[in-house]
């Protein structure tokens, strides 16, 4: 996803300050000039982000200082990917296991499922059910993150059935949540999902940098419930 260009240098300080609060990033799908560079280097000067070296890399998190900052200032929407996923079968999974067995083996499935976000650079927003949703500032990490759950989840020696669901677009934030039609269609996409399938937009789709990377279907345009358009879609199998 390229920086775009900003009306000024307090904008694009903004920018830099809003990627970062979706979660822990490299800043590796943007344009790194000169001039990003000096703007992450005023931000962290500032006490607005903080960074730590990961695997080789600086990795940029926003602090509450900055949090503070990007809402006075009314920087609420931004733009970022959502993901989220869903056990399927957990009906059966009670039937089986019961109540207490299902409980424990959800928490393993979850432990895989932040392993993986915390990978990849993304931020789990909160737990729904049987699933999670998390978000990330590059859609890159998102489906590679997408890709790692179900490679860990088709290989653990519970084999809960994963479906996924990701879109990129604009995020409405309340605090520590988000909210609005990109957190639908993620939602939507992940409900479409069979066992074992990742649904990825159009648009996250056409954002990643590894989108060729892992072999996807063509679903066309899908109608989602409660959507008055639909949404173009690839089907991505582990």
């Amino acid at each position: 996803m390229p920086f775009r260009r900003p009306t000024s240098t307090a904008d694009q300080l903004l920018d830099l300050l809003e990627v970062a609060s979706l979660g822990p990033t490299t800043f590796a799908h943007l344009d790194r000039t000169k001039r990003v560079r000096t703007a992450l280097a005023t931000l962290e000067a500032e006490g607005l982000i903080s960074s730590t070296a990961e695997d080789g890399a600086l990795q940029y998190r926003t602090t509450p200082a900055g949090m503070a900052a990007l809402e006075r200032r009314g920087r609420v929407p931004g733009t970022g990917t959502v993901l989220f996923t869903d056990i399927v079968g957990s009906t059966e999974l009670i039937s089986t296991f019961g109540e207490a067995g299902a409980h424990e083996r959800r928490q393993r499935h979850f432990a895989l499922l932040g392993r993986a976000i915390a990978e990849h650079r993304g931020r789990e927003v909160k737990r729904l059910g049987d699933g999670v949703m998390a978000v990330f500032a590059d859609p890159a990490d998102a489906t590679a993150c997408a890709a790692e759950m179900q490679r860990a989840v088709a290989t653990d020696a519970d084999r809960l059935g994963l479906r996924i669901g990701v879109h990129t677009g604009e995020l409405l934030r309340d605090g520590d949540d988000f909210y609005g039609t990109t957190v639908i269609v993620a939602a939507r996409l992940c409900d479409r999902a069979a066992a074992g399938e990742t649904i990825v937009s159009d648009a996250t789709h056409t954002l990643s940098d590894d989108a060729g990377e892992q072999p996807v279907r063509a679903l066309g345009e899908i109608a989602l419930d409660g959507l008055p358009d639909p949404v173009a879609a690839y089907a991505a199998v582990a």
